[in-house]
């Protein structure tokens, strides 16, 4: 609990907008596109953040969430349909846990997990969840999957992996962020809720290849 409470009350302001706005599905917008341009590399290139895909795509769609947010889980088949049908787009994972310490249980378990070499896997299967995502049952899938839970357990409370979460905290404040689930697509945000997913982020990776990002990316 004293792990929960010190990183939800460092996330303050941002975490509470985030948890209210994930309920009202508000429109998803950030400051600029040149606040995206500024955190460029923190946006496309942090070492702390999973590259799922083509790491070396030429476009990269960058994703914001929390395993307990529904409409995260909801975007998830789109998400999948888009990078298997494209093998240049490089998907960014940003986890972003605010709806709670279950959230942040399960943030801190699966960044634990790359250090066995399966964060992929486990975020799979997370995503993809009915049901709260707490601690114990990411453990049980975890340990369903062959990983060591002890060493999960150990790990999860690394100073790093509170680092990573406090800079995607950081991250998402700077760029205005206001919900979860938020995706760019380059320096571009693509509202989830809003008709046809799918066709909204293959129309917005066929933009940035045709006319690149507006500011940097």
């Amino acid at each position: 609990m004293k792990r929960s409470l010190g990183l939800l009350v460092a996330l303050g302001l941002t975490a509470l907008a985030v948890g209210y706005y994930v309920l009202e599905r508000g429109t998803r917008t950030v400051r600029s596109e040149q606040a995206v341009a500024a955190h460029a590399d923190e946006v496309f290139r942090s070492p702390t953040s999973v590259v799922a895909g083509n790491p070396q795509g030429d476009v990269s769609v960058v994703a914001f969430f929390d395993y307990n947010c529904p409409y995260c889980r909801k975007d998830v088949p789109a998400l999948r349909k888009l990078m298997s049908g494209d093998p240049n787009l490089r998907l960014v994972l940003k986890e972003l846990p605010v709806l709670g310490p279950d959230s942040e249980a399960a943030a801190r378990l699966a960044l634990a997990a790359e250090r066995q070499g399966e964060y992929l896997p486990l975020y799979r299967r997370l995503i993809a969840s009915r049901g709260r995502v707490t601690e114990a049952r990411a453990l049980d899938v975890a340990g369903e999957m062959g990983l060591d839970t002890d060493r999960l357990r150990h790990d999860m409370d690394d100073p790093a992996i509170t680092a990573t979460l406090l800079a995607n905290t950081r991250l998402a404040d700077a760029l205005g962020v206001i919900g979860v689930p938020f995706y760019l697509v380059g320096d571009q945000v693509v509202a989830e809720g809003d008709g046809d997913f799918y066709a909204a982020l293959t129309a917005r990776v066929a933009d940035i290849r045709e006319n690149g990002c507006r500011a940097a990316c």
